[in-house]
């Protein structure tokens, strides 16, 4: 999948979140991972009568797009770094440097960066359900929300952001290649243009260099027969007696 369709995914996924002000604070509550022990609701005297049971209200959601208009920091559609030859992302061995990117889109540091989700979940066993994967990235969280006031919103909004730096500099790296690569391209061909125009040119000139020499030669020898016809008439002139010989 291209980055700029991840994007586009990712932008409109939905997250879930309780509205009650008491898991408002639970800095896991957009993923619907809180393992809290909720509280008990009070005991009624009496039960109060109902024709139908009441609908269970259906959880908030809002889309990732919206989580980042809401965290502090630019909007996906605001990001948009632009590649330049004066700022390499691309060290020596050919490796990109991400950072470097999203130091070029101004993006905002995290208190604990999506990278750092990536890392921890990699060192979770493979076949631990993803609800208990859930549970325990929950679990972390929460231990360094006091600390460092790191949310679950500031962690998808970090994810978001990076991913939408990645898809405007891909992009803005691309159209630069390739405007590149067109000029490179029409240079080229005008190279072998004149490449093909020099050829004809050797060509052109190594024909005149034999006329010239052929025409050049038979003038010369024509021109010869005036000496010659006023010389003596002795070997090697044309005109001396063969059976006369060298004097």
């Amino acid at each position: 999948m291209r980055i700029d369709e991840t994007l586009k995914r990712a932008a409109g996924l939905f997250m879930e979140f309780d509205e009650q002000p008491a898991k408002e604070s639970k800095p896991w509550s957009v993923l619907d991972a809180d393992v809290s022990t909720p509280t008990p609701a009070p005991r009624q005297s009496a039960p109060v009568p109902s024709s139908s049971p009441a609908p269970a209200a259906a959880p908030a959601t809002r889309t990732v797009e919206q989580l980042v208009r809401q965290s502090p920091g630019p909007n996906l559609d605001e990001i948009n770094p632009t590649a330049h030859p004066d700022i390499p992302v691309i060290d020596g061995s050919g490796a990109v440097s991400f950072p470097a990117i999203y130091k070029l889109a101004n993006l905002p540091s995290s208190p604990f960066s999506a990278e750092q989700v990536l890392e921890l979940l990699s060192k979770l066993p493979a076949e631990l359900p993803i609800e208990a994967k859930r549970a325990t990235v929950n679990a972390t969280v929460n231990a360094m929300a006091q600390a460092t006031g790191v949310t679950a919103d500031a962690i998808v909004a970090d994810a978001s952001r990076k991913l939408a730096a990645l898809a405007a500099y891909a992009k803005s790296y691309a159209d630069q290649a390739s405007q590149f690569i067109t000029k490179a391209d029409a240079e080229i061909t005008a190279l072998q243009a004149e490449i093909e125009q020099k050829k004809r040119a050797i060509d052109d000139a190594k024909g005149k260099q034999s006329q010239m020499v052929h025409a050049c030669t038979g003038e010369s020898d024509r021109l010869d027969e005036v000496l010659e016809f006023f010389s003596l008439d002795v070997h090697p002139s044309k005109y001396a007696d063969p059976a006369a010989g060298p004097s």
